[in-house]
């Protein structure tokens, strides 16, 4: 008998099933797929790891190998992400749709049996990308993409031997599991290179851990972006344009006249060389396309609600919010004297490097909504927040006082800031996948 027949159910004994929420090492979940039907044999495997730019990379690749090709004419692919923003069935889709709860709901009781047969106790995390993978073996599907959780050698999707894999820009995050500096991180996301095979480096700065790790592997490395000198990545045109050259089949490929992407250039240049490895890259109007179109939920995602704009992000980190923040200036840039500068809406976890986050983004903020999250234990206090915006008033040589309001809900101070703000008014909601998720909830309610 299936231990519960609703995915609430299953979710709310997952986060209190382990002892801890993070649990990295593979010995555990080896165990269990070795007793479930899981087999990746018949797909190529491509999996992303790195500190920014996953979801976007995931989503520009899922763009790309979705589009017939020459030995392909429906191609079918896999798509395992994490964390989602509104629905858990967001982690897992197939052919561009999310499954089904009942189709989550049997994989994950599959899982759950093989776990008590080996007498063994599965993380959250864990026993979600088991499910998953049972899923897709279940599917005969030509690709699989698969976004590690956190970190990479030690993480759960790392099980599985990757055809291709992709490193993204490497930041600090998650010191607390993967350490202190960039070539710490980077040994652990250099976890899911494979001796020999391919692997497309996203990252403009990388490390030199990453480097040493890819030659002691003989990793078949390219670089599609900046970093190397052999040409490859993105290069802007007099007329605006872009023009793109990757490693393809015994030379070079080159796309021309190509928009600026709605989704991170880094993303979009590894994943156009991902589908040029795999002799799938679709003719260049498609490429074009693609490039105008692909975007992604929670990243620099727009809208107008009531003549405002509304702008959301999921930067969570310094790396990230500062690519935030220069979108921000930019945007106030344009508009000159009529620039009001921004409201926010930001909410953390507690583990965040919040005071750089803060100070990255201050000088484009008027005033700030600090938020409680309604389903988010590991949120930091609004009022701790607000105390490291007066500390950086206070350390500001142009001291002025920060307009704060704390302790709203996220609904609350997005109809709050709303009605507050003139027309024309614009608000940035950040800081977590949980403040944005909750956001997008109302918006699009």
């Amino acid at each position: 008998m299936m231990r519960f027949k609703r995915l609430d159910e299953w979710l709310l004994w997952l986060e209190q099933l382990h002892p801890v929420a993070v649990d990295l090492g593979l010995e555990r979940v080896v165990q269990v797929a070795a007793q479930l039907p899981i087999n990746t044999a018949s797909s190529e495997v491509i999996t992303v790891a790195g500190t920014n730019g996953k979801g976007s990379t995931l989503a520009a690749l899922q763009a790309l190998l979705s589009c017939p090709h020459k030995t392909l004419t429906r191609p079918s692919i896999g798509v395992y992400s994490s964390p989602h923003l509104k629905h858990f069935t967001e982690r897992v889709q197939v052919n561009g749709q999310p499954v089904t709860e009942i189709i989550l709901c049997q994989a994950l009781d599959h899982v759950d049996k093989a776990r008590l047969h080996c007498d063994l106790s599965l993380s959250y995390f864990e026993f979600t990308t088991l499910a998953a993978l049972l899923i897709f073996s279940e599917q005969d599907l030509d690709y699989m993409l698969l976004e590690v959780g956190l970190g990479g050698r030690l993480d759960a999707v790392n099980i599985i031997d990757a055809d291709i894999s992709v490193i993204t820009p490497i930041d600090l995050d998650h010191q607390a599991w993967l350490g202190n500096t960039r070539d710490a991180i980077a040994i652990e996301k250099a976890g899911i290179l494979r001796f020999g095979q391919s692997s497309v480096i996203a990252d403009l700065d990388p490390p030199d851990s990453l480097i040493q790790q890819i030659k002691a592997l003989e990793v078949r490395a390219v670089w599609p972006v900046e970093y190397s000198d052999d040409g490859h990545g993105f290069v802007s045109a007099d007329d605006g344009s872009l023009s793109w050259q990757g490693k393809g089949d015994g030379g070079p490929n080159v796309l021309g006249r190509l928009p600026i992407p709605q989704l991170a250039q880094p993303s979009w240049s590894a994943a156009l060389q991902v589908a040029s490895l795999l002799k799938a890259l679709p003719s260049e109007n498609i490429c074009r396309q693609l490039l105008a179109s692909v975007s992604l939920a929670g990243r620099l995602q727009r809208f107008s609600w009531a003549n405002r704009v509304i702008l959301l992000d999921v930067a969570h980190n310094p790396q990230s919010v500062q690519r935030l923040a220069d979108y921000l200036k930019n945007e106030s840039s344009l508009e000159k004297k009529n620039s009001k500068g921004w409201t926010a809406i930001f909410a953390a976890l507690e583990d965040k490097n919040i005071p750089l986050m803060l100070e990255a983004t201050a000088s484009q903020i008027k005033k700030w909504y600090l938020p409680v999250l309604d389903n988010c234990s590991r949120s930091l206090p609004p009022n701790q927040i607000a105390d490291y915006l007066t500390q950086l008033s206070a350390n500001s040589p142009i001291k002025s006082n920060i307009d704060t309001e704390i302790g709203l809900s996220v609904k609350e101070s997005l109809i709050n800031a709303i009605h507050e703000g003139g027309e024309g008014d614009k608000i940035v909601v950040f800081g977590s996948f949980y403040t944005v998720g909750e956001a997008l909830v109302v918006i699009e309610s």
